[in-house]
């Protein structure tokens, strides 16, 4: 998530019950593990994809979709090179 996350920046993410294309979220993917992407879009069965927003990050594609559990929260408040930001 370079542009919105660059390295080594402090995050804030909430548990929300709706998520919505657009947000930043902490997942716990399957297969890759923890990490902050961007949902791309929420299918009609209610799966999640995801994206990054740093071009050398994994696409959608790869990723897959992810079920609703795998949502951990959604970025609330960031803190990035000595300046606090909100989400």
């Amino acid at each position: 998530m370079g542009r919105v996350l660059p390295h080594r920046s402090f995050a804030l993410f909430r548990r929300k019950r709706k998520v919505s294309k657009g947000d930043i979220v902490l997942v716990d993917h399957p297969d890759y593990g923890r990490m902050v992407k961007m949902v791309a879009a929420v299918t009609i069965n209610g799966r999640y994809s995801l994206r990054g927003a740093n071009p050398n990050s994994e696409t959608e594609l790869p990723l897959g979709a992810v079920e609703g559990h795998c949502i951990r929260g959604t970025l609330i408040w960031r803190m990035t090179k000595g300046r606090a930001l909100p989400a």
